[in-house]
């Protein structure tokens, strides 16, 4: 994954089964719109601590842009968090993720009574799906990269 030198982090919660309390917690470079991670889990404040726990320290240190839920504002240094107001756009591109993820596994559809394998086949299923989001990303990356170097010289 490529990784801008000026990005920041956009962290958002997307609910797979409200019955079984079972949320998708993802977080996505602003830049490049790539998950850099991806819990699933309750909604408890500990599942924040566990998506920041798996970016690697780089973005760790990057501005985080999250919805107003408590849960961010207690787990995330101040000095580095933003909250966005509902509408305003702060989090457009992690929602963006979250509706393409949504499209491309039937099982985040809330419609859907939620996952009836095992949270290993939950995973694996979703590993194929943020696989597939992030190839594509970096193939779109590439080419504007391509595109601003082509129209530089």
């Amino acid at each position: 994954m490529i990784q801008p030198a000026v990005d920041a982090l956009e962290m958002d919660e997307l609910c797979i089964s409200k019955r079984r309390n079972l949320w998708l917690w993802t977080a996505v470079s602003r830049q490049t719109s790539q998950l850099l991670a991806c819990v699933i889990g309750d909604r408890g404040g500990a599942n924040v601590d566990a998506l920041r726990a798996l970016l690697p320290a780089t973005d760790k240190r990057r501005l985080i842009y999250t919805d107003g839920y408590a849960a961010y504002s207690e787990r995330l240094p101040a000095a580095r968090h933003r909250v966005c107001q509902k509408g305003d756009g702060g989090t457009s591109v992690v929602e963006g993720v979250n509706n393409s993820l949504r499209h491309r596994c039937s099982f985040l559809v809330r419609r859907h009574s939620g996952p009836r394998h095992l949270i290993e086949s939950v995973t694996l299923r979703l590993d194929r799906a943020v696989r597939a989001h992030n190839a594509a990303c970096q193939k779109r990356w590439d080419q504007r990269q391509r595109t601003a170097t082509t129209s530089a010289t």
